[in-house]
């Protein structure tokens, strides 16, 4: 397996498909509008990244583009195994990896509510670069200033947009790096995707 920086490079070469950042540019220049309106996430204890609100699923390309922003491939031994902890700790510690069985066709696919292991509590907030942040936390912000998560929504219009312009390509992405690394998922939740991702990569 070549550098994750190269294997990226290679996966938008290949589909056409731009940069972690230009797929993101609406959505984080949406946060940056709001800020400047002094609405933003500085001052909130975080419900969204929590397991009071959170069950934030990612895809593969989004997870590789995560382990890219944390440079994984420059990891030493201790540090990889630091990391592999840290996601394994999250998964078993909400059970993330049992399947809820509700006696539906869909049971499997039922989310279940965790605190993300990227977040640094309170005003630190999110460890992620807004360059490789997922999609769908970029697009939950508040409405209103300092309402502590009351307000917090999807921007749904933004999202759409982005979906549009760039979702078949992202589809045919994914679909190679779920074959080329043997992810048995179209859609996981943050910790699992990257430990599996990681753990393909890297073992």
């Amino acid at each position: 397996m070549p550098e994750l920086k190269n294997y990226l490079s290679d996966l938008y070469e290949t589909n056409g498909l731009p940069s972690s950042h230009d797929r993101r540019f609406a959505l984080i220049k949406e946060m940056e509008l709001l800020e400047g309106k002094t609405i933003h996430c500085f001052t909130c204890p975080g419900t969204c990244c929590t397991s009071q609100a959170n069950s934030m699923q990612i895809t593969p390309i989004e997870a590789l583009e995560i382990l890219q922003s944390l440079q994984v491939d420059q990891f030493d031994n201790s540090q990889m195994s630091a990391f592999k902890e840290r996601m394994t700790s999250t998964v078993s510690g909400y059970r993330l990896n049992v399947e809820i069985y509700t006696g539906k066709k869909n049971s499997s696919a039922l989310r279940k509510n965790y605190t993300c292991p990227f977040f640094n509590n309170g005003s630190l907030g999110c460890g992620l670069s807004r360059s490789a942040k997922p999609y769908g936390c970029l697009g939950f912000n508040p409405k209103t200033s300092d309402d502590n998560g009351q307000t917090c929504s999807s921007n749904i219009e933004v999202l759409e947009v982005r979906e549009h312009s760039f979702q078949s390509k992202e589809d045919l992405v994914n679909a190679q790096i779920r074959k080329e690394l043997n992810l048995p998922w179209i859609k996981q939740n943050i910790p699992q995707a990257l430990l599996d991702t990681a753990l393909a990569l890297y073992n």
